[in-house]
């Protein structure tokens, strides 16, 4: 089990850290305590020797540091520490702390990103090493970056701020080589160790430099090799739930979000249709008043592709309240159903802002999830695993797909589709559903593309890169891709008897199957489920 402590007052901190386990590692897999409570039954359980937890700890209290300690020394341990570490704890690890810089001030800004360019902040994160014979999916990583203007990310990661929120970065710290994963650095600098492991005859220690750890990154999947993996054979350990279909080494969804002109998409569905791939399109209600719009969804529909909900009247953050979520869902939903007689069951958020308030109103819409994520508003849904978003519907899912293959952001100089191969790269290594997305053209807009010959173009382009990384590459409609999030985000992983047992949900739609990774082994869980 994983058992996580927080710190007293911290209700959306915990919230986010706790969706986030669970997205990797099941429901029923988290167990959330107050530090009080953890260290009392921790003791309990050392008494028995009993070693079937893994503890995540953020920002723990120096009051606690002693007994810590005492668990690394000689107990049969895991421990993920996210954010400050308390100083009596810092001196048993070696590790020199002070507040942070004015120079990783100043590292963190971002300037908007120019045309056919991209942004980054001076500050990156750079790994060294990873956990043993793993790899990590991210060798280096902006603090923040835009791709156009200050608005989003290609490479689908959040920003780690300097503000002293839950986002930011802790404090500056300084470890021993041998112990650092990654650093914070500028081209001049090295200005304080962003990740770290210390390892001991019978325990071992991973922590971030920030209150919610890597949650909105590729650099996720290094939790979960811990987690599943590292030390496998004298740690405790917990499966992970791949989000990969089993059999298959990457998966890939692609959709255009329809904010005007639909029947302007046919070119690229053509294209699409005639590469075998599959097509999928999010559409904004009020467009389809006209029934020329109506044609080329219906066409989709029947040639195996998806049709999702892109609001009623595309207003920001979904209307400002719950109640005006819940408005724009059910009218949409009204509207796409009368006019192609498909009821649809995910959304796509406009400018991808997902408050929590808009999360409760299609949960009560009858939605069971939707799309969203960007790195320039409401961070907690920029998410490296697709699931339960925090502050949402135990029942509702989201995913992140930041991602836009746009003419205004492919590059000047060098590989225009350098950025996108490199977000697919990254996706494929960190084992993540790659999600991307592009627009129809309309009079008022075409997205910085100079015609429809240079657009199929690009996207054929970077199609064919994506299959040479892999022959068993697989290609999903929206609805497909989030109908397995979503038998996903329900199995139950539990500890019973000593053993621990996987269950599938009783029904779903998918029929995709799941892949467990557990030791060095990768398990396919079938309706029957698995004991390990």
């Amino acid at each position: 089990m994983i058992r996580i402590a927080c710190p007293p007052d911290s209700e959306e901190l915990q919230d986010i850290v706790i969706a986030a386990f669970e997205r990797s590692c099941g429901v029923c897999a988290v167990q959330c305590e107050s530090y009080a409570g953890l260290i009392e039954e921790m003791a309990f359980s050392l008494k028995l020797n009993s070693k079937d937890s893994i503890l995540v700890l953020v920002s723990p209290p120096d009051e606690y540091s002693s007994f810590l300690i005492s668990i690394l020394e000689a107990t049969k341990a895991k421990i993920i520490v996210f954010g400050s570490i308390p100083p009596l704890l810092a001196q048993f690890l070696n590790m020199q702390v002070r507040s942070i810089s004015a120079e990783i001030h100043a590292a963190s800004e971002c300037a908007a990103a120019p045309i056919y360019q991209f942004s980054e902040s001076p500050g990156y994160i750079e790994y060294v090493k990873g956990l043993e014979k793993n790899g990590h999916p991210v060798a280096l990583r902006a603090l923040r970056r835009y791709d156009y203007s200050n608005e989003w990310n290609n490479l689908g990661f959040g920003a780690i701020t300097t503000d002293g929120s839950i986002w930011s970065l802790s404090h500056c710290a300084n470890v021993l080589r041998q112990n650092a994963l990654a650093y914070l650095r500028t081209f001049e600098e090295e200005l304080s160790v962003y990740c770290a492991l210390w390892d001991y005859q019978k325990a071992s220690l991973l922590w971030f430099n920030r209150e919610v750890g890597p949650i909105d990154s590729y650099e996720w999947r290094l939790i979960e090799i811990y987690i599943s993996q590292y030390r496998f054979h004298d740690l405790p350990a917990w499966p992970v739930l791949l989000e990969v279909p089993y059999g298959y080494d990457g998966a890939v969804t692609m959709r255009l979000d329809c904010d005007e002109a639909v029947e302007s998409a046919r070119a690229l569905y053509d294209s699409y249709k005639k590469w075998g791939i599959p097509f999928s399109l999010a559409l904004h209600a009020a467009v389809l008043a006209d029934p020329k719009h109506h044609h080329l969804p219906n066409e989709l529909i029947n040639t195996g592709g998806a049709v999702l909900s892109h609001t009623l009247t595309h207003a920001p953050n979904w209307g400002g309240s719950e109640s005006e979520a819940l408005h724009e869902g059910n009218e949409s939903a009204a509207i796409i159903s009368q006019s192609i007689n498909i009821s649809p069951r995910y959304a796509v958020s406009p400018f991808h802002q997902t408050p929590f308030y808009a999360r409760s109103g299609l949960a009560r819409a009858g939605y069971k999830g939707c799309i969203g994520g960007i790195i320039a508003n409401d961070p907690d849904f920029v998410m490296a695993r697709g699931g339960r978003p925090p502050h949402s519907d135990p029942d509702f899912i989201g995913h992140t797909q930041q991602c836009m293959l746009h003419g205004d952001c492919l590059l000047k100089e060098g590989d225009p589709l350098a950025i996108y191969k490199r977000a697919f790269d990254q996706s494929f290594e960190a084992m993540t559903l790659f999600g991307y997305l592009d627009h129809p053209f309309s009079e008022r807009y075409q997205y910085g593309w100079t015609s429809e010959k240079e657009r199929i173009e690009a996207h054929l382009h970077f199609i064919q890169y994506i299959k040479m990384r892999s022959s068993r590459i697989l290609f999903l409609n929206e609805n497909d891709a989030l109908d397995f999030l979503y038998k996903k985000s329900h199995v139950k992983i539990e500890l019973e008897d000593g053993k621990i047992s996987i269950t599938p949900p009783l029904s779903s739609i998918s029929e995709l199957a799941i892949g467990v990774e557990y030791g060095c082994h990768l398990f396919k869980l079938g309706s029957a489920g698995l004991i390990l």
